[in-house]
């Protein structure tokens, strides 16, 4: 499994489509279709995701999450307690990848791996 994450429009998608050659009809936005399909994207609105359950039957997926964590603190409980969700998430995730990319101005930078199989 290979992580992705980054920031809100910094071209997470785009980059994964354009190194793996796959299209947007490939891409899961929600649970149940990630069983099926290469690459997950919005992976930051399931932050009770059961990866053990996906991984299981996808082990080969590249997941994508928005870095929520970072900038001002929500106000709002629900939303501080959702970003720390998957905060959560994206340390379990991050733990069990055998890549994590980082995704700013398109550009990726490796956190962990060896260096891209893509550059």
């Amino acid at each position: 499994m290979m992580l992705i994450i980054g920031g809100a429009a910094q071209g997470k998608l785009d980059y994964v489509l354009r190194k793996t050659g796959c299209g947007p009809e490939q891409v899961a936005h929600t649970p149940e279709q990630a069983r099926t399909r290469p690459i997950f994207d919005g992976v930051e609105g399931w932050p009770d995701l059961d990866e053990e359950a996906l991984l299981a039957v996808n082990p080969d997926i590249i997941l994508i999450c928005d870095e929520v964590g970072c900038g001002v603190v929500p106000i709002d409980p629900a939303q501080r307690t959702w970003r720390e969700a998957v905060g959560r998430l994206c340390c379990r995730l991050a733990k069990r990848a055998e890549r994590v990319e980082r995704i700013f101005c398109g550009l990726p930078m490796t956190l962990k791996g060896e260096t891209s199989p893509w550059n």
